[in-house]
C-alpha cells in the first residue's frame, strides 16, 4: 500500500519538536562547557543544573516518542503510561497535572492515547502563567471520553491555533506555531474521536470521544 506523506507538514513537525528540544539541550551543552572553565568549588552548582536540563531533555524526548512518533503502532497505550508520560513532561512547567482514570480504563486503543498526549501539550500552551490541567477519563459503552480542562490566568487558546485544531486552516497555511493543532486534527481523524472544544475566560476544555473496538470494551467489563 502506497502512504502519502506531505513532506511539507514533517518539515513543520521536525522543526516544531527540535524548537523544544534546543533550550534544555543548549543548558546541559552550556554546563557541560563551564565545568571546563570555573574552579572546583562552583562544580556542584553547574552540576546540579546541567542535570536538570537533561533530565528535561530526556523526558520531552520519551513524550515526543509517543505522541508523535512510531512508538505504539497502532495498538495503542495502557492509561498509566499515558498518566506518567504527561505528568513527567509538566514536571518543570508551572502546569499542575491531575490525570483522573478509573480502574475499567486500562489502555486507549489506537491513536487515541497519542491525541490525548498532543491535547495534554496544547492546553498546556494555552496556560501561559501556569495552573491546573484535569484529564478526566470516563467509559460509556464502547466509547472512551475524555474531557481535559485547563484553568489559569490568562488561560486562553491562541485563535490560529483554535481555528487550526479544528480543521479549519488549510495544509498550505500552516506554520510550525500551530502544526502540533494540525496533526491533533488529523490523529483525532484517524481515531475516528470526535472533540468538542469549549473557551470561556480564563479556561480551555476539550472533550474527546473516543470510540474502542467491541473486543477491548468487552475484556474491559470482564
Amino acid at each position: 500500500m502506497d502512504i502519502q506523506v506531505d513532506l511539507a507538514i514533517v518539515e513543520l513537525l521536525c522543526s516544531r519538536l527540535c524548537h523544544d528540544m534546543v533550550g534544555p539541550v543548549g543548558a546541559a551543552t552550556n554546563g557541560i562547557e563551564l565545568l571546563r572553565e570555573v574552579s572546583a568549588g562552583q562544580h556542584d552548582d553547574i552540576i546540579d543544573m546541567t542535570d536538570t536540563s537533561a533530565r528535561t531533555a530526556w523526558r520531552r524526548l520519551e513524550f515526543f516518542r509517543v505522541a508523535f512518533g512510531s512508538a505504539g503502532g497502532r495498538a495503542g497505550w495502557g492509561t498509566n503510561e499515558l498518566s506518567s508520560l504527561a505528568g513527567n513532561m509538566l514536571r518543570d512547567s508551572k502546569v499542575r497535572l491531575d490525570w483522573q482514570s478509573p480502574p475499567s480504563i486500562a489502555e486507549i486503543e489506537g491513536r487515541g492515547g497519542k491525541l490525548l498526549l498532543n491535547l495534554v501539550l496544547l492546553l498546556t500552551e494555552a496556560m501561559p502563567r501556569g495552573g491546573e490541567l484535569c484529564v478526566q477519563l470516563a467509559r460509556h459503552g464502547d466509547t472512551i471520553t475524555a474531557r481535559l480542562t485547563g484553568e489559569g490566568q490568562n488561560a486562553a487558546l491562541n485563535p490560529r491555533v483554535a481555528a487550526t485544531v479544528q480543521g479549519q486552516v488549510p495544509a498550505g497555511e500552516l506554520d510550525s506555531r500551530v502544526i502540533l493543532a494540525h496533526l491533533a486534527w488529523l490523529q483525532s481523524r484517524e481515531a475516528e474521536a470526535e472533540t468538542v472544544w469549549t473557551f470561556d475566560e480564563n479556561r480551555v476544555a476539550a472533550t474527546v470521544s473516543i470510540p474502542q473496538a467491541v473486543e477491548a470494551t468487552a475484556a474491559a467489563a470482564e
